[in-house]
């Protein structure tokens, strides 16, 4: 057992991540399988081309747009700096440090030799991260690919692979196997659902938002922002940049009102709606599900996302099932119980009397 898990460890995200796309897609793949005559192989290459083209066109468009634009940010970053650094002066409305802030803000921005070594203390680690993130897509597309390569395997081989899985769980949990695979699958989908339906919440919010403040190129962003929510404090990169970019452009109102609808509405979407569409196919509650989805991306990463309420799910299923089975024996064992004591002292009781009369004595 512990030389399979070390040689399947290393595609073991993968294997999850296909098996969450199969069982969330697993309806469609029916629907189309029975259009194309029960042909599985070719229901299989038909589903893996949609997959494909759903997730790599939107990274496509991304890619494109941000080689488009990356010239002319920083082409505006130096007209920026030659034609002098301003303050917002809503700064000044701060409580308290609004003052303060803003006259720091200022001697900063107009001290050329302080500033160049602002930026250049920030352009390190912006370095370093632009590298890492380049690094973390080339494994992203890796990881995609090779979830791809298997999801087709699992809808090719799936109705065997779901015989297989019943008999591993019947064996395992014996009366509650349907109930199990039930729970795996019912919270599995809620969840894929879940996070389809947020990216697709923030990205329409991102679009509405962007075309208020005016940014250019707001269907793209959209795009963006919908492929980013799948991961933590994605979305920020696109409202954030835009927020910069706007304040760049002398709108350091336009700036204020991005930055704050992206808190506000973007970025807090992905706090209340991704529960509360898990919680609508699972059994949890929806304290439950914060917890699962919080504390399995702590625990496993990104795919804790899925794991996490699953995994509390299960365990609260089974609690329950076993609270029940030991409540339906409580009562037996009690009334057995009573009926030997009751019975206990009344043979005491007679011991006693027969002890206690004339009879008794002389014996």
């Amino acid at each position: 057992v512990v030389g399979i898990y070390l040689v399947i460890q290393p595609f073991l995200s993968a294997l999850l991540v296909a098996g969450v796309l199969a069982i969330a897609t697993w309806p469609a793949y029916e629907r189309l399988r029975g259009n194309l005559r029960g042909n599985s192989t070719v229901s299989a290459s038909v589903m893996l081309v949609l997959i494909l083209v759903t997730t790599i066109v939107p990274i496509a468009l991304l890619a494109e747009a941000a080689g488009e634009n990356v010239p002319a940010l920083f082409s505006a970053l130096r007209d920026w700096r030659a034609d002098g650094l301003r303050v917002p002066e809503q700064i000044k409305s701060i409580p308290i440090v609004g003052e303060s802030t803003y006259q720091w803000l200022t001697s900063l921005l107009t001290d050329r030799t302080q500033s160049a070594a602002l930026l250049q203390r920030a352009l390190e680690p912006a370095g370093k991260l632009s590298f890492a993130f380049v690094r973390l897509l080339g494994d992203g597309l890796l990881q995609l690919l090779l979830v791809a390569f298997i999801v087709f395997f699992y809808y090719r081989d799936g109705e065997r692979i779901a015989q297989l899985t019943h008999r591993i769980s019947r064996r395992l949990s014996g009366q509650m196997s349907d109930e199990v695979l039930s729970i795996v699958v019912g919270t599995t989908r809620s969840v894929f659902i879940s996070i389809v339906g947020t990216a697709a919440a923030q990205a329409i919010v991102a679009y509405i938002g962007f075309l208020i403040a005016g940014v250019p190129g707001a269907f793209l962003l959209s795009v963006g922002t919908f492929v980013l929510s799948v991961v933590p404090m994605g979305p920020v990169v696109l409202w954030g940049g835009a927020a910069i970019w706007l304040y760049m452009q002398g709108e350091p109102g336009w700036a204020i009102f991005m930055a704050i609808w992206g808190v506000a509405v973007i970025s807090s979407i992905d706090n209340f709606l991704k529960p509360l569409l898990i919680a609508r196919g699972s059994t949890l509650s929806l304290a439950l599900i914060f917890l699962g989805v919080l504390g399995g991306v702590l625990a496993f990463g990104f795919i804790g996302v899925i794991l996490g309420p699953v995994l509390l799910a299960l365990g609260v299923s089974l609690g329950r099932a076993w609270i029940t089975t030991r409540n339906s024996d409580v009562p037996e064992a009690t009334a057995a119980t009573a009926a030997a004591v009751i019975a206990a002292a009344a043979q005491s009781e007679n011991e006693a009397d027969t002890k206690s009369s004339p009879g008794g004595d002389r014996s």
